[in-house]
């Protein structure tokens, strides 16, 4: 327990929970790289699943590399937003939830960017399934982020 008080009371834990402008500019940034990576996650996985067929997968590469930026963007603004309060989120469940979704979410759509994207662009029956869990795992991460605020 020491140590979490140690990572809230660090400068960047007291910026994120004691300014008046430190918690709001990181949980915007986690916003928009969530919008980056989710986004580009969900059109990967809904192409995958046949949406936009005209449009080949292989296609969609250059847009990982955006999706990239977003997750560090996400990762360092909610490393921070981890920092204000850690001696709380610790122990949330919902906070635990969100991190199994976004590495669930994340190590699927690896996995397709991988097989569809960077292989031949073939999508099979496999891929599907990987995609549609992909899309369920987001939406895990995304509203079991929502609920952080309401489990303690």
């Amino acid at each position: 327990m020491e140590i979490l008080w140690w990572i809230e009371d660090s400068w960047l834990g007291m910026l994120v929970s004691s300014s008046q402008w430190g918690y709001p500019i990181v949980l915007s940034l986690h916003a928009v790289g969530m919008a980056v990576l989710v986004g580009v996650s969900l059109i990967l996985a809904m192409r995958v699943l046949g949406f936009g067929n005209a449009i080949p997968v292989t296609a969609l590469a250059p847009f990982w590399t955006i999706a990239l930026v977003g997750f560090v963007v996400n990762l360092l603004s909610g490393a921070a937003l981890f920092m204000g309060n850690a001696s709380v989120l610790f122990f949330n469940t919902a906070f635990h939830i969100k991190l199994i979704g976004v590495v669930v979410g994340l190590t699927l759509t690896w996995w397709l960017v991988k097989i569809c994207i960077r292989g031949t662009g073939e999508v099979s029956a496999s891929h599907k399934g990987f995609a549609g869990v992909a899309l369920l795992a987001w939406a895990v991460a995304l509203v079991a982020g929502r609920l952080i605020g309401y489990f303690s």
